[in-house]
């Protein structure tokens, strides 16, 4: 039951290949992990998943040849991002920015069930549904940030350094409710700079290093492997 399949990915900017050869596959309600340094190349993989970077290689999600697709495409098929550093429309209001986030759904009624729904996840933004997003803390708006990708109904979340700039306990809030989006049937693709917090919550997990993939394999067996304790677990 494979989700997400992608084959020698490769991106480059300009004559810089940030992105070299990458083979990555992610079964429908798994939870996977994808760590390394800054600068592997991460976040470049990501937005090219999503269609926001041009690739060479091959990519099928949910079944469907997703190479040639536009980003608002592979939304309607389910795929959605929750950017790293929230993107959140620092103009709008929490519940528009929630209405920004449901574009592709036309039924009115169905929308202000979702909303209602993103609110009883996060009771936070309920309280603070009009005030203007760019006046939120950090934690509120990573709240908000994947509250508006959950408006889509995605099958497959990507998460792009959700605990960045988070006070601990903001971190486990964020985290707690990512784990009750996965028990929800959506998977869950994670890149996280916090590599012990990363193979704690998933599953699963991909190494990468210098645009290509190093290790993977269950997150267990990586946790317990030297090379990955000596370059990201500080053992």
């Amino acid at each position: 039951m494979t989700l997400l399949k992608v084959t020698d990915f490769r991106v480059a900017y300009g004559g810089i290949k940030a992105v070299k050869g990458v083979n990555l596959e992610i079964l429908r309600g798994e939870i996977v992990a994808l760590i390394g340094s800054n600068g592997a190349g991460k976040t470049t993989l990501l937005k090219a998943i999503c269609g926001l970077l041009r690739f060479e290689g091959q990519m099928t999600f949910a079944g469907v040849d997703a190479k040639r697709k536009r980003s608002d495409q592979l939304v309607k098929l389910g795929l959605s991002l929750v950017p790293e550093g929230r993107g959140v429309f620092g103009r709008l209001t929490v519940s528009e920015n929630l209405m920004m986030g449901a574009f592709l759904i036309k039924d009115k009624t169905s929308i202000k069930n979702d909303i209602d729904r993103i609110y009883q996840m996060f009771p936070r933004l309920a309280e603070r549904k009009n005030q203007i997003a760019g006046t939120l803390s950090g934690g509120e708006q990573q709240m908000l940030a994947i509250g508006r990708a959950m408006m889509a109904r995605p099958k497959m979340l990507l998460l792009d350094e959700p605990s960045m700039g988070l006070a601990p306990m903001m971190v486990e809030k964020i985290f707690h409710v990512i784990d009750e989006i996965s028990n929800s049937n959506v998977t869950i693709l994670l890149v996280e700079q916090n590599a012990n917090l990363a193979l704690n919550f998933a599953a699963r997990a991909y190494v990468m290093d210098s645009g290509r993939i190093t290790l993977d394999g269950p997150s267990f067996e990586l946790k317990t492997d030297s090379s990955v304790r000596r370059a990201y677990l500080g053992g």
